[in-house]
């Protein structure tokens, strides 16, 4: 078992208190060998993945700390997280500000808000001037005041060559074991609804990008920054609007994303996981049918886009369905014609698409995945450790995690819901189907995985 401690450190001479979160978790430095699921290995300090939390609008330093404890509290209850443990050194510096945070900007960080009292999102962090720069500055001065700070970068001027991809050529150039997450209380003394964001270094380092995940004290929010994932909820009037984007024409570890931009069984990344991947499954009788990662729609927008599970911790309420695209009999339809978005996010478990995601990432940031005879260029590199992935070391995951179990876990919570308007079977929900054929059609033998199930030509 994880732990969860917070423990303050000497005040520093600037009247700043650093924290250590979860010290024995990372001082022994081991996590699970991707080459053998019942071994670990122990990282060098290079390899360690360094997270850092900040806090705007905290007035003092006991809120900040509960809201310390909260976040690893939070943090721990996802397995994946708790496997890893020993893969995140997570600190924090308290700094006190004498305001909330507000339109006004008079919070310590300056953290930009909306009238409502969330994180804007006009692209003030990308500024740089008056108090969009004096954000970036003392959020980098204090990151930079952590001596030992794990700096280590994806190389700059490459491209992976793709479309309108969910993770782009942004990647490059990016700090790569490195994130932090900074607390935002507003004016209300709530913490504020986030996002999250990529952040450039003052100049003259600009090419220095920086994963900072604002808002919330929940990991959602730190699972954008760090792992990549998208939102897998229908966006407030996002309703009836068509995705434009595009999945990655050649798989790579490096811009996989839980979202797919077509439900065609040769394209879906996680149909492994579906009724008609390696654990082959089906329905009996009157059973409720398996619906865990199929195509179920939504990823901001409603169309043209579909994520692996019904619920998961990148979900969320917005304007999503809970039963039906029929808007007019969906129970999220109001009296008064409004939408009350049916609140899918569960905040200790992800789909186990995006739970495979972010074993990916660590063991990618974590250098696990290195090996003599992989390509020099580093966007090859991604391309080659993916085959490697689907070769072997997904066999190794899946024995770690008990994926099987899982399966029938969430095929058993699934079969006991009812969400319809009247209380109909959740695997009766147009809200999900199976993937779209092409010119072949998938057998379902749980023999064969990505790119080499048994084909019957038609």
């Amino acid at each position: 078992m994880a732990d969860t401690s917070v423990v303050s450190q000497a005040t520093r001479a600037d009247g700043s208190i650093p924290y250590l979160i979860g010290q024995p978790n990372w001082s022994t430095a081991r996590i699970p060998d991707i080459n053998n699921p019942t071994a670990e290995v122990t990282l060098l300090e290079r390899q360690l993945i360094d997270v850092l939390i900040l806090g705007d609008g905290f007035l003092t330093q006991t809120e900040f700390e509960s809201s310390l404890q909260d976040w690893i509290d939070d943090f721990f209850k996802l397995k994946v997280y708790d496997v890893f443990k020993g893969a995140f050194r997570i600190r924090a510096l308290y700094r006190a500000s004498s305001v909330r945070c507000g339109p006004s900007r008079n919070s310590y960080y300056r953290v930009k808000m909306t009238s409502d009292g969330g994180v804007e999102g006009d692209g003030w962090y990308d500024h740089n001037s008056g108090d969009d720069l004096e954000f970036k500055e003392r959020l980098f001065e204090d990151l930079d005041s952590f001596s030992d700070i794990n700096k280590r970068r994806y190389p700059e001027g490459l491209s992976f060559n793709e479309g309108d991809t969910d993770i782009g050529d942004w990647l490059f150039g990016m700090y790569r074991n490195l994130v932090v997450s900074m607390l935002v209380k507003n004016s209300s003394g709530n913490n504020a609804s986030g996002r999250a964001i990529k952040l450039e270094r003052p100049a003259p380092n600009q090419s220095h990008m920086l994963r900072v995940a604002l808002g919330v004290d929940d990991i959602h929010e730190f699972s954008h920054a760090f792992a990549h994932l998208k939102d897998e909820y229908i966006g407030s009037a996002q309703r009836n609007v068509q995705s434009t984007r595009e999945d990655p024409e050649r798989g790579s570890v490096l811009n996989l994303s839980n979202l797919s931009y077509t439900n065609s069984i040769d394209q879906v990344p996680w149909y492994h996981l579906s009724p008609w991947g390696r654990f082959y499954r089906s329905a009996g009788g009157d059973d409720p049918s398996p619906v865990a990662c199929w195509s179920w729609v939504g990823g901001s927008r409603h169309l043209g886009v579909w994520h692996a599970e019904y619920q998961c911790l990148m979900n969320g309420s917005h304007d999503n369905f809970q039963y039906t695209q029929d808007a007019s009999e969906d129970p999220t339809m109001q009296a008064d014609g409004t939408i009350d978005g049916a609140g899918l996010r569960i905040k200790d478990r992800f789909c186990l698409w995006c739970q495979e995601l972010v074993a990916i990432r660590i063991w990618e940031r974590t250098s696990q995945m290195k090996e003599s005879g992989q390509p020099n260029n580093f966007v090859d590199r991604g391309e080659y450790w993916y085959q490697r992935w689907i070769e072997e070391w997904r066999d190794n995951y899946w024995q770690l995690f008990d994926i099987d179990e899982q399966i029938t876990d969430r095929e058993a919570d699934y079969a006991s819901q009812n969400p319809g308007k009247n209380g109909e079977r959740l695997d009766s929900s147009d809200l999900y189907t199976p993937f779209a054929s092409v010119d072949t059609v998938y057998s379902g033998s749980s023999e064969f995985d990505d790119g080499a199930w048994l084909l019957n030509l038609g």
